[in-house]
């Protein structure tokens, strides 16, 4: 695990006893980093219920790694796409 790695998962343990120590609910850590829907919409709850700054804090650093890892994730499985022969060699 890296770094960048230990330190999601300590932001995202923070934040998830943050809301429930806040507001009394639980957050799914796994959808959090997975779906980008329940992301949007879990996050933004959050932001407009709670009035403590530290977990605010932490929902906005939690959103920003969250974000700048599913921008840097490949498309795909990250192997560069084969080329095309089924209409001949000369084809693609």
């Amino acid at each position: 695990m890296s770094d960048d790695d230990m330190e999601l998962a300590r932001r995202l343990a923070r934040f998830k006893l943050g809301v429930r120590r806040s507001l009394g609910e639980s957050v799914n850590l796994d959808a959090l980093r997975t779906d980008l829907d329940y992301r949007t919409r879990t996050l933004a709850d959050i932001e407009e219920r709670t009035d403590d700054e530290d977990l605010l804090v932490s929902l906005l650093l939690v959103r920003d790694m969250l974000e700048r890892r599913s921008d840097g994730a490949p498309a795909d499985d990250g192997t560069k796409p084969g080329r095309d022969y089924r209409f001949g060699a000369r084809s693609g």
